[in-house]
C-alpha cells in the first residue's frame, strides 16, 4: 500500500513539535500510531496475498462509478443510503471494508460471521459493542457502524492523504497540505489514484461483477484530481446545502472529536475558523469541478429537496442519469423515506457559535448564490 511519507514528517515537524503534546493528545496519538502501524502492516500483507490467492481479481472490470459528493453535513449519508438500496445495480463499501480493503480479509470476515451464526461465539455482539464504544458520540451528527454503508475515507487515511487526519491532529494552519493535496505532486497523486482504483476493484470482486461502484465521500474536494485520474469516466451527484447551515454543522463534527483529546480548543477559536475556511474552499473546488464536467457526467441535488421529498429526488436522479428504476427498489426507498425523521439531527448550529460571520463564507455563498436564492 502506498503511504505519503512526507505527511508523517509534516505532522512531526510542523504539527506535534510546533505546538507540543499534552498528555491527553499524546495518548490519542500513541493509540493512533499503534492502530495505524498494525492495520497498515496487516492490510498491506493481505493485499499482497490477494494477488496470489485471487489472481483473477485483476481482470475485474470497473464500470464508471457514481460519486455522491458534497461538503460534510449536506445529506450525502442519507442519499448514499437510499441509492445503496438498489442492490441489483450498485456496490458500496461498508465501513469494515474500508478498514480491511482486501479480498483475503473480506473472505476471512465472511467466514468468521458464518461461524459466529453457527456457534454463537458472540462476535457480532463484540462488533455491536465496538460500535457503541467508538461511535456513540456522533450519533446525533452522523450515524456510524462497522457494518453500515459508509464513505471510503479510510482508504486515504492509510495513505496519510486525508483531511480526516485533522480530527486527531487539529493543525490546519501548520498542515494546510491536507486540505488540498494537489501540492503532493503528480507522482504521489498518480500512486493515490492507482491505490484507489485497485481498492474499488477489490470491492467489485467480492460484491459481484457488473455492478456500478457507488462511492461517497465528503472530503473528496481535497483530492478531486485523484478521483478524476482513477476514474476519468465517473459520474457525480453534487448535493448542495446552504453553507450557512452545512459549515457550522461540519465544524461541530470535527470539534466533537477535538473535545476528547484537546479540550482547550474552544468552539470559537482560530482552529475552528481555519476548519471553516477549509470547507469554504471545498465549496469553491466543488463548483469548479462541476463546471469542468460535461452535463451528462454531473447533476446537482438540493439538500432541501432530498430531505423533503426523498422518493421524488431519487426518481429525478435516475431520470437525469438515464437509469431504469425497478418497482422493488422504489418500494425500499419509500419504506426508508418513511423513517427519514431518524436521519435528521436534533442539533442546529449557528455561525456565531464558532465565531463565524456570513462574510467568512463569502466565497462559498458566491459560488452557489443563484441556486441558493432560487
Amino acid at each position: 500500500m502506498y503511504v505519503h511519507s512526507q505527511t508523517l514528517a509534516w505532522l512531526v515537524r510542523r504539527g506535534l513539535l510546533h505546538r507540543g503534546l499534552t498528555w491527553r493528545r499524546g495518548a490519542y496519538t500513541a493509540g493512533f500510531a499503534l492502530a495505524y502501524t498494525t492495520l497498515f502492516g496487516a492490510v498491506s500483507l493481505a493485499r499482497w496475498l490477494d494477488t496470489w490467492v485471487y489472481p483473477d481479481f485483476a481482470k475485474t472490470p470497473i464500470p464508471p462509478p457514481l460519486f455522491v459528493v458534497a461538503t460534510p453535513r449536506s445529506g450525502t449519508t442519507f442519499l448514499h443510503h437510499l441509492l445503496s438500496l438498489d442492490e441489483e445495480r450498485f456496490a458500496s463499501f461498508k465501513l469494515y471494508q474500508t478498514v480491511a480493503p482486501s479480498i483475503v480479509l473480506d473472505r476471512c470476515i465472511d467466514q468468521l460471521d458464518a461461524l459466529d451464526q453457527q456457534t454463537e461465539l458472540g462476535l457480532n455482539q463484540l462488533i455491536d459493542a465496538i460500535d457503541e464504544r467508538m461511535f456513540t458520540d456522533w450519533d446525533d451528527i452522523h450515524r456510524v457502524g462497522m457494518r453500515a454503508f459508509e464513505e471510503d475515507e479510510n482508504l486515504f487515511l492509510y495513505s496519510l492523504a486525508s483531511p480526516a487526519l485533522y480530527l486527531l491532529f487539529p493543525f490546519l494552519r501548520e498542515l494546510p497540505e491536507l486540505a488540498d493535496i494537489r501540492s503532493f505532486g503528480p507522482a504521489a497523486l498518480g500512486k493515490l489514484a492507482h491505490e484507489y482504483r485497485e481498492s474499488v476493484r477489490r470491492l467489485l470482486y467480492v460484491s459481484a461483477n457488473g455492478r456500478t461502484p457507488l462511492l461517497k465521500t465528503v472530503l473528496l474536494p481535497s483530492r478531486l484530481q485523484v478521483a478524476e485520474t482513477a476514474f476519468p469516466d465517473a459520474r457525480y451527484i453534487h448535493v448542495l446545502r446552504d453553507p450557512r447551515q452545512a459549515i457550522p454543522s461540519a465544524v461541530s463534527m470535527f470539534h466533537t472529536m477535538w473535545r476528547s483529546h484537546s479540550p482547550q480548543i474552544a468552539e470559537s477559536s482560530e482552529d475552528t475558523r481555519a476548519l471553516a475556511r477549509m470547507f469554504v474552499d471545498h465549496y469553491h473546488l466543488l463548483g469548479e469541478h462541476r463546471r469542468s464536467l460535461p452535463p451528462e457526467r454531473v447533476m446537482t441535488v438540493r439538500y432541501e429537496a432530498l430531505v423533503e421529498a426523498p422518493v421524488a429526488t431519487v426518481e429525478r436522479i435516475y431520470r437525469t442519469l438515464g437509469l431504469s428504476v425497478s418497482d422493488q427498489f422504489l418500494d425500499r426507498v419509500r419504506i426508508t423515506a418513511q423513517k427519514a425523521a431518524v436521519f435528521k439531527s436534533r442539533h442546529r448550529y449557528q455561525l456565531d457559535q464558532f465565531g463565524l460571520t456570513t462574510q467568512d463564507l463569502g466565497l462559498a455563498l458566491e459560488e452557489y448564490r443563484a441556486e441558493l436564492n432560487s
